[in-house]
């Protein structure tokens, strides 16, 4: 079962076709360029690949895997810094998949990529943002910075 403070957003999805708006000019800009690694985390291969492309144009390393039990394989193997995965992951759901990163990583930081409107802000877990679908690559990047920067 899955955590249910594992959503500690700053924000939600408004609309199915809303995308969280970027904030100002520093948007295409990580915290760290260059330094920091990202697992993206997409059943979806055409998605997948878009928002790979997203993530290094905004100069993060990125890592793919499609599904949860390689995405933990991943994270056994080196540190991540974030963790932007589906929320609708077949066998092993992306919400399932953060918790068990939180177990082998309790520092990454979370973006929930999904279009589910109807998602709810919980409060308890730090370093979490939710990203609506469909998605560009500057509500990408502002949702990694907000996790990156959570309380």
């Amino acid at each position: 079962m899955s955590d249910p403070h594992i959503f500690d957003v700053q924000g939600r999805c408004e609309a199915a076709s809303g995308a969280v708006p970027a904030s100002g000019p520093a948007t295409g800009t990580p915290l760290v360029p260059g330094a920091l690694t990202v697992l993206l985390v997409e059943d979806d291969a055409l998605i997948r690949m878009d928002a790979s492309d997203m993530l290094q144009e905004l100069g993060y390393e990125v890592l793919e895997a499609e599904y949860g039990p390689d995405a933990l394989a991943l994270l056994r193997e080196r540190p991540i810094d974030v963790l932007v995965t589906d929320i609708g992951l077949p066998g092993m759901s992306g919400a399932e998949l953060a918790e068990r990163a939180r177990q082998l990583q309790p520092d990454i930081a979370l973006v929930f990529a999904t279009g589910d409107t109807e998602l709810e802000s919980r409060e308890g877990r730090p370093r979490a943002a939710v990203l609506c679908k469909p998605y560009d690559g500057a509500s990408l990047g502002e949702s990694v910075r907000r996790a990156l920067a959570g309380p």
